[in-house]
């Protein structure tokens, strides 16, 4: 059902609006021209790399009726078009919030949300919360870095969290679907951004908070309040999971404006749990809430970070009234997301892959493998696109396991095919690559660099041990890796 324009606006600061296109039916809100369809409003906002004024005659051509921008940037000479209404607000992008909210229904309201931040951790979170509402038959769509599911055509997005018009797009859309949770991994730049304004969440979590995206954030303790601000979107009746493992959040226990539940491997969480096994494909650990034996669980993902994880999902599916039992006999059946320290075992070789993006989440995999006592290669992806600082920082913690480990030469990939194929501009750029190797030959941890990632994979299984572990990491370069190795270590069976 469109919404009129005339409707859309009342009682916000938008001005320009004449009597005769106050009755135009509204039925969809853009920022990218590329995704306009007919009846909608464009909303041309400038951008780091160009404008959306430069963009108002596609969406005109692409059937927008409506343009909003901020004063001063009017071109309406530039319309031959009859009918297109321009609109001007002193900020369009605070607006945007409301504006889609109003467009779609808001759709919120007809949904439970749930919503989870952190350096590292959110993904996978995401979808063991997700995992546990739908053994208890409550149908989850989701929304995270990895996947968006609940829609008719699931896909993988270019953004953790999305602007705003896109993400009520997206809640529509599963609502209409018969959707009652929907899971959302909100990074900290739709946080510093208000991408989630007007929402509130019936549960929340932060998993960890560790130096990265300070490019954006200006500063860690920037970055750290952005992610602690997600707690301002909790609803007065909801709850926060806090990890006191991590001394930024466990700062936050006592400022949360609503209820916490603590979790971690620190006893004094309220869930809280016991190691017991670290494979190098599950978990074994028995947990605790309010200091009471809850059993043990075997987890089907390594890493004390996900054991982490999973009591953080525990801690939310609680407040939902979902039994303890019950959750934990969900994530004895739960399956890890695509890439989060997925591991695939050919003959005596197991082969672990992660989508590593910054320090925090290099450490947490390095640690997992040092844990197995196993030689091992490590097969590194450039960060394409990114920026200099974090392929230096990739660069570091790599030297600083190595310095302990020893398992250098690292075998580094551009990933040309890889990323070549994809519709986002991923691509190594030279700085990149030698900010990577400038650390590395700073820090004495010796580098294979291959252009393409089949040659980096060869490379690595003829250097690899006997019994040992292939680690395979990095972004996007690095998403055929499992599946190229497979095929490599099939033939070489036959």
């Amino acid at each position: 059902m469109p919404i009129t324009l005339g409707e859309l606006i009342h009682g916000l600061n938008c001005q320009g609006l004449q009597s005769a296109y106050a009755a135009i039916p509204i039925r969809g809100i853009y920022t990218d021209s590329r995704e306009v369809e007919p009846d909608s409003l464009f909303v041309a906002l400038p951008g780091n790399r160009t404008d959306g004024m430069r963009f108002v005659r596609d969406a005109v051509v692409r059937g927008a009726k409506v343009v909003l921008s901020s004063p001063g940037r009017i071109a309406r000479d530039a319309l031959t078009e009859a009918g297109i209404a321009w609109l001007t607000a002193p900020d369009p992008k605070a607006l945007l919030p409301e504006l889609s909210a109003r467009i779609y229904g808001f759709p919120a309201r007809e949904l439970r949300l749930h919503a989870v931040t952190g350096t590292n951790g959110k993904t996978t979170t995401a979808y063991m919360l997700a995992h546990i509402l739908s053994t208890q038959g409550r149908k989850v769509a989701f929304w995270t870095t990895n996947q968006v599911e609940g829609i008719a055509n699931p896909f993988r997005p270019h953004m953790t969290t999305p602007h705003a018009p896109a993400l009520h797009r997206f809640l529509r859309e599963v609502a209409d679907n018969g959707a009652q949770e929907v899971v959302i991994e909100v990074s900290s730049h739709a946080l510093a951004l208000n991408r989630i304004g007007g929402l509130t969440f019936a549960t929340g979590a932060i998993t960890n908070i560790t130096p990265d995206h300070l490019d954006f954030h200006g500063s860690f303790d920037d970055y750290a309040a952005s992610k602690a601000s997600l707690m301002n979107y909790i609803d007065s009746a909801g709850m926060v999971a806090l990890n006191v493992d991590d001394p930024q959040v466990s700062r936050l226990v006592d400022k949360a404006p609503v209820a916490v539940a603590t979790f971690g491997l620190n006893h004094d969480a309220v869930f809280h749990a016991r190691m017991i096994l670290l494979d190098a494909s599950f978990s074994q650990w028995e947990w605790f809430e309010h200091g009471v034996s809850q059993g043990q669980i075997r987890l089907a993902v390594p890493g004390r970070h996900n054991v982490q994880n999973a009591l953080c999902a525990i801690a939310m599916a609680r407040h939902l009234d979902i039994e303890g039992r019950d959750a934990a006999s969900a994530l004895e059946k739960f399956m890890p997301a695509p890439r989060r320290l997925e591991t695939m075992v050919v003959g005596d070789i197991t082969v672990v892959t992660d989508v590593a993006m910054n320090r925090g989440s290099y450490d947490a995999v390095m640690q997992s493998v040092a844990e197995l006592r196993k030689p091992f290669v490590v097969v590194n992806a450039i960060r394409g696109n990114r920026g200099v600082e974090v392929n230096a920082d990739i660069a570091q913690v790599l030297a600083d396991w190595n310095d302990r480990l020893q398992f250098a030469p690292v075998v580094v990939s551009l990933s040309r095919g890889q990323v070549e194929r994809l519709s986002v501009d991923y691509r190594v750029r030279p700085q990149e690559s030698q900010a990577f190797l400038d650390v590395a030959r700073r820090r004495g941890m010796g580098v294979e660099l291959f252009e393409e990632l089949p040659q980096a994979l060869e490379a690595a299984l003829g250097r690899l041990a006997p019994g040992g572990v292939l680690l395979l990491l990095g972004t996007f370069g690095m998403d055929d890796g499992l599946s190229l190795v497979a095929g490599m270590l099939n033939g070489k069976l036959r």
